[in-house]
């Protein structure tokens, strides 16, 4: 529904699952175990990208690329300002690895993930928030079922990283009293 909700019907009602927040919640348990094990699988890009960052970012980049790593970007300075990125997480079809590393470059540059406890978990939601599916993105019926299937055998498959919920279940006595049926 307006590309941004998907609606089931359950034993007791229907259900509506937000597919960020769903996609948010499911890439960062991942990314979690990812990040405490081996590392994420990246893929290769067939064209490398060239992307520029601010002298703040770069040093970001030197200073947490083992991070950047475990999440799948392969980085390597270039000249100057450039930044060679080499490899990239493929979370979903519509990712756009530039944008998502730049994004996690700046928020990295504003030092917005504490102390190491905390910065594992705090650069795992950041990263999931950036690379989910948003909404208004278009999924097809397969996409749709895989997504609730992987959110509903989540540890926490109710709220997001920002503690927003990713289900909503409205009850089916609750339908049949506003259509007047109770």
């Amino acid at each position: 529904m307006f590309d941004s909700y998907i609606l089931f019907q359950t034993d007791g009602g229907v259900a509506i699952v937000d597919q960020h927040s769903a996609h948010e919640r499911v890439l960062y348990e991942g990314v979690l175990q990812q990040l405490q094990g081996d590392g994420a699988p990246a893929q290769r890009l067939l064209l490398p990208l060239t992307l520029d960052f601010t002298p703040p970012e770069l040093e970001a980049i030197d200073e947490h690329r083992e991070l950047l790593h475990w999440v799948g970007f392969e980085l390597e300075a270039l000249s100057g300002r450039s930044v060679i990125v080499s490899t990239a997480p493929n979370p979903h079809p519509r990712f756009e690895a530039a944008r998502c590393l730049q994004e996690l470059v700046s928020d990295l540059a504003g030092g917005r993930f504490g102390g190491w406890a905390n910065r594992l978990e705090r650069f795992a939601a950041t990263y999931a928030c950036r690379a989910a599916i948003k909404a208004g993105h278009h999924l097809d019926p397969d996409e749709m079922r895989e997504l609730v299937v992987r959110l509903l055998t989540a540890t926490l498959p109710a709220h997001d990283v920002h503690g927003r919920p990713t289900i909503v279940q409205l009850p089916r006595a609750e339908l049949e009293r506003r259509f007047g049926r109770s």
